[in-house]
């Protein structure tokens, strides 16, 4: 029930008035609450969850903390309590979910003994609609218990997803953790395993339903070594289970998690045929007992709410979704709450919380990139000069060119391709000073980005734009390009200059203000397939207009800034790449040829026809080439020596390559790391169907590998093993693309930096968010 306020608790947490305590654990507090300043007094009830104001919170709690939050706003379930609005930045981080006025499943059947088979049929049908809800989302639960189980006056919600992430403080790949709570976990939790899978939650489901309908658990016992010992050796007590849900449960708490039923299937099983809908328009078939739970929660929250004085706090500041024009949503939406005997019935209530779903969805979303949209991203989606071929700046650039000697992070420096962004991308304290995740549109085309300390360039088919990395706002942007020229690339960034082809010429401009340095054209009214960058000379492949005749030039970038070399190429495929590692430039076009970075000899060649060479990633002297049936290993310094790798694996993205060896591969349903000298499969992602597959385009990070999907960036940690490893990070909010209408990874880079991902799409928009 509802308790009064601690003493010295403040009255306000962000725009919310708080009017009494719900509960408390070790680091948490969970309040009942209403927008401030509300003018129908129970208008918006929330259930707000947040910190103990004692803790110091370190970045980890937080990040913990905005995956919670993330999980929350990506499932859309009526069977789940809807995210309504979050802060994870502030003194105190909260969320705010849709209140229910009700006991959960726990109070329930402590006061009030097991449920009849009927209504545990009727609820376990919901709470299994809810978990299809999340996986669909990939969402995992991870501990449904029936504490997480309220019963509101239309059926169960579940709550706290990703709570043992935050208020537990513990990382999910920690060994030796035991994520869940003891009796409501799943074999796959005691042993220790990541790889976590839908079925997990399955089990649960069971251990719940079975707790309903006896009021014990199936694991129940009063030592926690007998408990864990149960539950791993699969002795479930069943006894006081009516006979036919039992069977029921069984299959639910099978050892094998591929056993298990689906949440789909186990609506079938508990609720043969279905009800209309899916759900009910009358109130749901609670036992009299549960009614009358109902309405004293309702009657607490509404003594609670009378008793508050009104109190006042500051609006939220509006923002926007990406690809979204019109008003700005604020991001705590309302939702009106129907308690029994307030008149408004549950259509009221539906009303509102798919209103509330609609909202979410914009303003988040999701859940791997949190709080992303905390700011606009500064000025005109596409502002851009007229006229002459300066620079012109748009924000302060007074830190602009901070950087000394050379970018920090930049995938043109990455010269062998191999998405690495090393182990400095995984330390949170070296991201830009004052970092909060923005977005922003630039262009009306495909971006791609540089990160150079504090400064992001971009090149777009009109113009090169630098930001702010740390809050997206626009620092400078040249004219657009001259027609029939080409599009606008970024070729490099050293020191403090960038290097850019635009205008069919090699641009140098000063990354403070984008004044011009200096520019060279290119011959013939030539067009850049390619380049890359290694130390201060610059390597491009370009395609003569008209013959179509190709060249392979390296350029000094910095000094005289002189042509170095210059060399014709026979190869003059459309979609050719450059690679640069240890003195040797290999170039893939429909065969591969190797030449000496000094001077352009060349050095070996692999004839046309003779591979398949698609997304060519270079280590040393190991080209890595893509295929439908895995990757195909050559030795650029003997072309005739090649292995293969990943056999079976019909490849779909560019390999990203680790420095200890390992080589990441993703198909279009999971993706693999392999061992790149011996061939070992170290691990692969979860495949289940129904839209849980991970799969997409893969970097390298630190110790974790990022996968880049339709709508997701998600974090496997490379130190994982077998065959369903664990992915974290969900739903992206913001991706411009329409729902049921996923992006092609391919379409789409990515920058990481401490815990920041900066990613660039299609349509030129610009996302800086959480790395998951």
């Amino acid at each position: 029930m509802i308790e009064p306020l601690p003493p010295g608790r403040a009255g306000l947490i962000g725009p919310y008035q708080l009017l009494g305590l719900l509960g408390a654990g070790g680091m948490g507090e969970v309040y009942l609450a209403r927008p401030a300043g509300a003018r129908d007094t129970f208008a918006g009830l929330v259930a707000l969850k947040t910190v103990r104001p004692d803790l110091d919170l370190d970045d980890g709690f937080r990040i913990r903390f905005r995956r919670e939050i993330d999980a929350a706003g990506a499932v859309r379930s009526p069977y789940t309590a809807a995210l309504v609005g979050s802060d994870a930045s502030g003194r105190l981080p909260w969320l705010a979910t849709e209140y229910v006025p009700g006991p959960s499943l726990a109070e329930a059947v402590t006061r009030g003994g097991p449920m009849p088979e009927q209504v545990v049929r009727e609820m376990g049908a919901d709470l299994a609609r809810a978990l299809a809800d999340m996986h669909a989302v990939r969402v995992l639960h991870r501990d449904l218990k029936p504490g997480n189980v309220l019963l509101g006056a239309d059926g169960p919600k579940v709550i706290d997803f990703g709570i043992a992430q935050a208020f537990d403080a513990t990382q999910l790949t920690r060994t030796g953790v035991v994520v869940g709570s003891p009796g409501y976990i799943s074999p796959e939790h005691v042993n220790g395993s990541r790889a976590l899978v839908p079925a997990s939650d399955v089990f649960c489901l069971g251990a719940v339903l079975a707790f309903a309908a006896t009021g014990r658990g199936p694991f129940d016992d009063s030592d926690m070594a007998a408990v864990i010992f149960r539950i791993a050796q699969g002795e479930a007590e069943l006894s006081g289970v009516p006979t036919q849900l039992r069977a029921v449960i069984e299959k639910c708490l099978n050892s094998d998690a591929e056993a298990r039923p689906t949440p789909r299937q186990l609506v079938e099983m508990l609720l043969p045929g279905g009800r209309a809908g899916d759900a009910t328009d009358g109130p749901f078939p609670w036992t009299e007992s549960i009614r009358g739970l109902l309405a004293a929660h309702a009657a607490g929250a509404r003594a609670a709410a009378e008793a508050a004085v009104p109190l006042f706090a500051a609006p939220p500041v509006p923002f926007h979704a990406p690809g979204h024009g019109g008003p700005a949503l604020a991001p705590t939406p309302v939702v009106p709450v129907a308690v029994p005997g307030d008149g408004r019935g549950n259509k009221g209530l539906w009303i509102g919380l798919a209103a509330a779903a609609v909202a979410v969805c914009v303003v988040l979303g999701a859940v791997l990139l949190p709080g992303l949209f905390g700011g606009d991203g500064g000025g005109d989606d596409n502002a851009g000069g007229t006229g002459g071929g300066a620079a012109n700046p748009t924000a302060s650039a007074s830190d602009a060119a901070r950087t000394r000697a050379g970018p920090v992070v930049i995938p043109g420096a990455d010269a062998g391709h191999t998405g690495n962004f090393g182990k400095a991308a995984a330390d949170v304290s070296v991201k830009p000073a004052g970092w909060k995740a923005w977005k922003v549109k630039i262009a009306d085309g495909p971006v791609e980005c540089v990160l150079a300390d504090t400064s992001l360039v971009c090149g777009s088919p009109q113009r090169i734009t630098v930001l702010d990395a740390a809050n997206g706002k626009r620092r400078w942007q040249t004219s657009q390009v001259k027609a029939g020229t080409g599009p606008a690339s970024v070729a490099a960034v050293i020191g403090t200059t960038v290097y850019a082809f635009e205008d069919g010429a090699l641009v140098a401009h000063g990354l403070a203000d984008g004044a011009e340095k200096w520019r060279e054209p290119l011959s013939d009214g030539a067009r850049v397939a390619d380049s890359v960058q290694s130390g201060g000379v610059l390597y491009y492949a370009t395609k003569a207009a008209g013959t179509g005749g190709a060249r392979i030039l390296a350029h000094e970038l910095t000094g005289k800034h002189a042509r170095k070399w210059d060399k014709p190429w026979d190869d003059a495929a459309a979609d050719a790449e450059l690679a640069f590692a240890d003195g040797r430039l290999v170039a893939v076009g429909d065969g591969v040829t190797v030449l000496k970075s000094a001077d352009g000899a060349p050095l070996g060649s692999i004839g046309a026809g003779d591979i398949a060479c698609r997304t060519p990633v270079l280590g040393g002297k190991e080209l890595l080439c893509s295929g439908s049936n895995g990757l195909t290993v050559v030795d650029v310094t003997a072309p005739q020596n090649r292995r293969s790798i990943a056999a079976g694996v019909d490849i779909a993205y560019r390999p990203a390559l680790s420095r200890d060896g390992k080589v990441v591969v993703s198909s279009r349903t999971r993706v693999y790391a392999f061992g790149l000298a011996d061939g070992r499969q170290y691990w692969a992602t979860y495949d289940g169907g129904e839209g849980l597959q991970t799969e997409g385009k893969t970097f390298v990070a630190g110790d974790q590998a990022f996968v880049v999907g339709g709508y997701t960036v998600s974090a496997v940690a490379m130190s994982a093993t077998g065959q369903d490893a664990e992915t974290s990070g969900d739903l992206l909010s913001g991706w411009p693309a329409e729902p049921g209408a996923p992006l092609d990874p391919a379409s789409i880079s990515l920058v990481a930096r401490g815990d920041a991902v900066f990613l660039s799409f299609e349509d030129g928009t610009v996302l800086a968010g959480y790395a998951p």
